[in-house]
């Protein structure tokens, strides 16, 4: 069974991984987080209500979910 790639998303590592995201992959090109509006732990995953910060390209107010699964070291992203 195949499986969907991760989406590139990278994250500060301090303590643990992951602990922020501070860009992701979204659309066709990198994006930086301008905000973590909420986060959530779970047994299995960690999952992150972001904000991405305006670009050249757009001017939106794009919020996006990212959540990590441990167990699979892949995230998943979807508009919020």
């Amino acid at each position: 069974m195949s499986r969907e790639p991760s989406p590139p998303v990278e994250a500060y590592a301090g303590v643990r991984y992951p602990e922020r995201p501070v860009r992701v992959f979204w659309r066709g090109r990198w994006r930086a987080v301008a905000e973590v509006e909420h986060q959530e732990q779970h047994p299995d995953r960690r999952c992150f209500t972001v904000r991405l910060a305006p670009d050249d390209l757009s001017q939106d107010d794009t919020r996006l979910r990212l959540c990590y699964d441990y167990a699979n070291d892949a995230w998943s992203v979807r508009l919020s």
